[in-house]
């Protein structure tokens, strides 16, 4: 069975998260596990609280950013 992937609209992320990942061209969060944590943390807009809310969702969800081990 395949799941659904998950739109960032669709999950909880704060107002200025979205804006980072739409800036990005980030629609949904499987997409985020071909980057690492660098190349997150050099997105254009990104804070660090919106990068820590964006790996507390992913782990949330089971997901790995590129060389990360679950």
């Amino acid at each position: 069975m395949n799941k659904r992937p998950l739109k960032v609209t669709d999950l909880d992320f704060s107002a200025g998260c979205l804006k980072t990942l739409k800036l990005n061209n980030i629609e949904y969060l499987d997409e985020l596990a071909q980057y690492s944590l660098l190349d997150l943390a050099n997105f254009e807009g990104m804070s660090r609280p919106t990068l820590i809310q964006i790996i507390k969702v992913l782990k949330d969800n089971g997901i790995a950013l590129q060389g990360e081990v679950m």
